[in-house]
């Protein structure tokens, strides 16, 4: 997944991988997943939070996992986002018709790359939690926002020859997932995202995957009500918590 996604989950839960948090490199907090948290993997992701310079964690954990989140409370962390884990069966689900406006695709325009990136640059921070955040230079972005991913899966929406909105699909592992997708401010509110979103859903259906997953923020409760009319169903929660560093131990 591109690095200003949610960071991708370990393998092996037990593995404490601790890094800044890509496009938040400014802040004083490094990143790291919790499936199960103790004293010595709090204290061990500490020590290489502070190798990092950094004076706290942002923990990524879900609601399965209950006991992790009530851990870092009692040590001073608080929720900063949440994202609803969705997945729709796409045999199971009902037929919603083509996507109502005319759309593109980056492999039919792969002219439209430049124009993308400055999309991305003002969509990206606009995600709940993530204002200030850095997409890098256009050929960085390139190689995590587009060139992983199918250009055949991610759509276009076209205003006269200006794109004012994208969606790309992830497939990796024989599952596709919803990646970044984002509106134009000026062109939000037009039914641009439904659009995108009947679009993908009929590709991975012509593609045979069995199901598509999504991650949707909270706070973004028209993004929720979209997925419930389209058929997806609510499987867990991530949550992401930020707090201070565990106190050094005296040797």
């Amino acid at each position: 997944m591109h690095p200003l996604g949610r960071p991708r989950k370990a393998c092996d839960d037990r593995r404490v991988d601790v890094s800044p948090i890509p496009g938040l490199e400014h802040l004083p907090y490094a990143e790291v997943w919790f499936h199960e948290v103790d004293e010595e993997r709090f204290g061990e992701a500490s020590a290489k939070a502070r190798a990092l310079d950094k004076d706290g964690l942002e923990v990524w954990t879900t609601d399965r996992t209950p006991e992790v989140a009530t851990f870092l409370a009692a040590r001073g962390y608080e929720q900063v986002r949440r994202y609803v884990i969705s997945e729709l069966d796409l045999a199971a689900a009902a037929d919603l018709g083509p996507p109502g406006r005319p759309l593109t695709s980056l492999a039919e325009r792969p002219d439209l790359e430049r124009a993308l990136y400055e999309l991305a640059l003002e969509c990206y921070p606009d995600q709940p939690g993530r204002e200030g955040s850095s997409i890098g230079s256009f050929e960085h972005w390139r190689s995590w926002g587009l060139d992983p991913h199918p250009p055949d899966a991610c759509f276009v929406a076209l205003e006269g020859a200006r794109p004012v909105g994208y969606g790309y699909l992830e497939v990796e592992d024989g599952q596709a997932r919803h990646g970044f997708a984002g509106i134009t401010r000026a062109a939000r509110g037009r039914g641009l995202i439904r659009a995108i979103r009947l679009a993908q859903i009929a590709w991975a259906r012509e593609h045979g995957f069995p199901t598509l997953r999504t991650a949707n923020e909270a706070r973004l409760t028209q993004m929720l009500a979209l997925n419930e009319q389209q058929g997806y169903v609510r499987l867990y929660d991530e949550l992401v918590l930020r707090g201070p560093l565990a106190r050094r131990i005296a040797p």
